[in-house]
């Protein structure tokens, strides 16, 4: 036999060492109790290899195999999946709020209020045609009726700047996570050249992946090398292992100089991304920026141009005080022109608001087909408008009052967008000349003090002028102007409570997630206490063992 009294000392050796590590980890997993994205640990014990001897093979002790974090791959996928849905429904939840309570009836800068008491003005002013009084409270009311449409446009273009803003603090965020999630898969890689695995560094960059998927979508690949590798759900990478790949933003200028999101790569190249992100706070700023702002802003510009359109037409009909008429009581509206930046030709086109009274307020674009020739698309209804041909240098009427001149060499393919009721609620205005002299307010109809004009502008009032979409001058459309901006303020409503019930459920998804990984990984006090114990009485058997050995060689000494 070649048992040996220092065999038992080195099983005895090694059974206190494990122990004491064991003690020391659950020490590290109680410390950690209450650490965000920590992981327990747990330490994995094995017989060491048994030695030989003449009846067969004796153990040797205990060594520790390894330290491993309680970790569920497919549980953090999950999770990842639903950051990036909690993040944008934020977003949106957040600026559907800002614009319920901008267009709230209750605030003191109604829109419904201020058309209420503009026509009674109107009203007044009809039943004494010649009174200084009510001519002069009229254009009080005109005013304020142009004070709430500017600041209700203003305060929607003040919106989609601060999520264009936000847009940017957003890319500096998530270029600042994937930085620290490539040098901590560096960091992971360098520390992990055996079987053991670096544990707590892998808990922070699982904790920084789960807060950079609520900010963007993100697609995880676990490498065999223990690092990570980050995409788009396009497969745009955003890291690959050590390497991130940066974002930044450029300026759209066919996008009210907005700006897209773009990605660089070592090499320097950038590609634009914004179209190819899906989720995420940055989804949710550039879609309530780009989409559902711009849409309720629009309405509000629609509504605002049919205004004045309507209000104009009726009010050059009648007589002023002073026999003048012909007189705009609110400024015509203002025509602009978007050249696309991307257009290869050396055209350039130009518009005036040629008819006032019947100009379009819909948006439209002109789409160059020919050296000669166009189509024409109405973008607000989405329908197409006819084919057209012109003469360079000529001018020429579309859609009913938009005096057109296209000069210059044209490409195919190029691109030009015509509106007269952009920005309307920020420009609208009363007309100088009645700003100045009340008595150009038109309220005869057929001599300069009867008030049978003033009776058609109160007419307006319950007139159906808009359909769903957009104005219909005929008076055969669905709403009044009252009603229509009811219609927005009852739409923004509905998709503000819809979004409120979204996140809250995106909430209780994650929280169920969460509270799932908390029962996996999550650090118990009892349990670890009960571990402590056990640790701890195995620490002290294997210290009595040494005090055997130490016995049974002083037993042999004393006998030599």
């Amino acid at each position: 036999m070649t048992s040996n009294i220092f065999s038992i000392l080195n099983t005895a050796k090694a059974g206190l060492l494990s122990q004491q590590l064991a003690i020391e980890v659950t020490g590290h997993n109680i410390a950690n109790v209450q650490t965000e994205g920590y992981s327990r640990q747990e330490v994995n014990f094995e017989a060491m290899n048994p030695r030989s001897f003449s009846l067969g093979q004796l153990g040797t002790g205990v060594r520790v195999a390894g330290i491993e974090r309680s970790h569920d791959e497919f549980l953090f996928s999950q999770i990842l999946g639903e950051g990036d849905g909690l993040g944008r429904f934020q977003v949106r939840k957040d600026v559907f709020e800002q614009i319920e309570i901008l267009l709230s009836e209750s605030n003191g800068q109604s829109l419904n209020k201020s058309l209420s008491s503009f026509f009674a003005g109107v009203q007044d002013v009809s039943s004494n045609p010649t009174g200084l009084p009510e001519r002069s409270s009229l254009l009080a009311e005109a005013q304020n009726l142009a004070s709430t449409f500017n600041n209700l446009g203003e305060s929607l273009f003040q919106i989609q700047q601060n999520l264009d803003s936000a847009v940017s603090v957003e890319v500096a965020k998530i270029n600042s996570l994937t930085q620290e999630i490539a040098a901590l898969n560096k960091s992971i890689h360098a520390n992990e050249p055996t079987t053991f695995s670096a544990n707590d560094l892998r808990d922070k960059r699982d904790l920084k992946v789960k807060e950079l998927s609520e900010m963007i979508d993100l697609n995880f690949v676990d490498e065999m090398d223990g690092q990570i590798s980050l995409t788009l759900n396009d497969g745009t990478p955003l890291i690959l292992q050590s390497t991130a790949f940066t974002l930044g933003t450029s300026i759209n200028g066919n996008n009210k100089s907005f700006l897209d999101v773009v990605v660089q790569d070592p090499n320097g190249n950038t590609t634009n991304i914004t179209s190819s992100i899906t989720g995420g706070k940055l989804k949710g700023y550039l879609d309530m920026r780009d989409t559902v702002v711009e849409e309720v802003k629009d309405k509000l510009d629609r509504m605002a141009a049919g205004f004045v359109q309507e209000f104009n037409e009726i009010h050059q009909q009648g007589f002023g005080i002073d026999g003048s008429t012909g007189n705009n009581f609110f400024n015509a509206l203002r025509t602009t022109v978007v050249t696309n930046v991307n257009n290869t030709g050396s055209a350039t086109l130009t518009a005036a608001n040629g008819d006032p009274s019947n100009i379009s307020i819909d948006k439209y674009e002109v789409t160059i087909t020919g050296a000669n020739s166009f189509s024409l698309t109405n973008l607000t209804t989405g329908a197409s408008s006819g084919a057209f041909t012109f003469s360079s240098g000529s001018t020429f009427n579309l859609a009913n009052g938009f005096a057109v001149t296209i000069s210059g060499t044209p490409a195919v393919g190029d691109r030009f967008k015509l509106s007269a009721s952009e920005s309307a609620a920020r420009n609208f205005s009363v007309a100088s000349g009645v700003l100045s002299n009340t008595s150009k307010i038109s309220a005869g109809l057929n001599s300069n003090t009867d008030g049978g004009n003033a009776l058609e502008l109160v007419a307006l009032q319950s007139k159906l002028v808009f359909d769903s979409i957009t104005l219909d001058p005929s008076g055969s459309g669905t709403f009044t102007f009252d009603e229509f901006y009811s219609s927005l303020v009852s739409t923004v409503g509905i998709q503000s409570f819809a979004s409120q019930s979204t996140f809250s459920q995106q909430e209780g998804i994650l929280l169920q997630l969460d509270t799932r990984r908390e029962s996996i990984a999550g650090v118990s006090i009892d349990e670890e206490m009960i571990n402590m114990i056990k640790f701890q009485q195995a620490y002290n058997a294997a210290a009595r063992l040494i005090g055997v050995v130490d016995e049974l060689l002083d037993t042999v000494i004393s006998q030599v």
